[in-house]
């Protein structure tokens, strides 16, 4: 009789357990979250009609919760630091084929704190970020192992491709041709794309252009699944591509970086 109270009760503590957890389904993920919490859709995904950002603030708006997943590689424009903020120096850490970023941004007059991470595959090409907002230590302490059961509980869904579009795979890479000097001892390149017996003229740009390893798409942020890369650096600035299938079209990719500042974001330019 005793045993059969036990189970009884671990059966009800397991049953109450489920019970305190919704599960949220954005664009290719779902995560789980406090029923108490509310949820707020944010940024709309490009390739489907989901989801692929969502905040989650507590009942007592003491702390909110924040998950971004994009189904390519994407920017989360949501949480960008705004005028009234600052930002820690980001950290980085490599763990297999992982890349993890860290970062803080605090508000001005200390009213709050938001702690994100930020993580790359390199194998699936996966990118997400999970963060927290809390307004101190005190309601940090409070929600703490309900933000970790929240970090856990992520799950990217339905991302397998099928072996018919393995087996579509659209034959395409970019090509080079190096132009001579102009007047001023500028260097310049064309980048072609060459794909399925068409070559295609994408661009003129200062450099001379190579290719993108793809032991290095993690550091650039180029989806594991991108058919080639490549860019070129000249002057203190540089302009990079890569290609990527999607479906039975040829999505094309570019981004730019300098000395001063970070690499931009990537931004689909064409589409064959």
């Amino acid at each position: 009789m005793k045993n059969k109270i036990l189970i009884a009760v671990a059966l009800l503590v397991t049953i109450q357990a489920t019970a305190q957890l919704n599960i949220f389904r954005g664009a290719g993920f779902q995560i789980s979250y406090p029923n108490s919490f509310k949820t707020f859709g944010s940024q709309k995904s490009t390739q489907s009609n989901g989801l692929e950002s969502a905040f989650f603030p507590s009942p007592d708006n003491q702390v909110e919760f924040y998950i971004f997943s994009a189904q390519t590689m994407g920017i989360a424009n949501d949480i960008a630091v705004r005028p009234n903020e600052k930002q820690s120096p980001i950290e980085t850490q490599n763990g297999g084929t992982k890349l993890i970023k860290y970062w803080t941004i605090t508000a001005k007059d200390a009213s709050y704190e938001r702690t994100y991470q930020e993580t790359m595959d390199e194998i699936t090409g996966e990118h997400w970020i999970i963060g927290l907002k809390y307004k101190n230590q005190t309601a940090f302490n409070k929600y703490k192992n309900d933000y970790l059961a929240f970090k856990k509980s992520y799950r990217k869904i339905g991302t397998n491709r099928s072996t018919s579009n393995l087996n579509n795979t659209i034959n395409a890479k970019f090509s080079f041709e190096e132009l001579a000097e102009d007047a001023s001892g500028m260097l310049s390149s064309i980048v072609y794309v060459e794909y399925n017996n068409n070559k295609i003229k994408l661009d003129t740009i200062h450099g001379t252009a190579s290719t993108i390893e793809i032991s290095t798409y993690l550091t650039w942020k180029i989806p594991r699944t991108a058919l080639d890369a490549c860019g070129a650096w000249y002057g203190g600035g540089g302009t990079y591509y890569y290609l990527i299938q999607k479906g039975t079209k040829l999505q094309i990719f570019r981004a730019y970086a300098d000395e001063e500042s970070p690499q931009s974001p990537w931004e689909k330019i064409k589409e064959l």
